[in-house]
């Protein structure tokens, strides 16, 4: 068992995924399992695309974006939609 030391934002960030998760599953959760589960489950970006992505949220704010987070998930479900569509597109043309 180790100790870190983190800030009061990143305390306040691991209680709000703490509470996501527990939510999620029905069972009780650690910060230990947070953490686990956020670095099993990161997403590397670079500065300048977290910068881009930011930029837009904030200058189209009646989109109702709140967190990065929220976009990247609405666009990542938005590409795979797009892709199971072109791929049915291509299926019925090779057919």
């Amino acid at each position: 068992m180790k100790t870190l030391r983190i800030s009061e934002n990143a305390h306040r960030e691991l209680t709000r995924w703490l509470g996501q998760m527990m939510a999620e599953s029905g069972k009780a959760k650690t910060y230990s399992d947070v953490i686990e589960a956020l670095v099993s489950q990161a997403v590397l970006l670079s500065p300048e695309l977290v910068e881009r992505i930011d930029e837009f949220i904030e200058g189209n704010k009646k989109l109702g974006y709140v967190a990065r987070e929220e976009f990247l998930r609405e666009a990542a479900n938005e590409r795979l939609r797009n892709l199971r569509r072109q791929k049915k597109a291509d299926l019925v043309l090779h057919a």
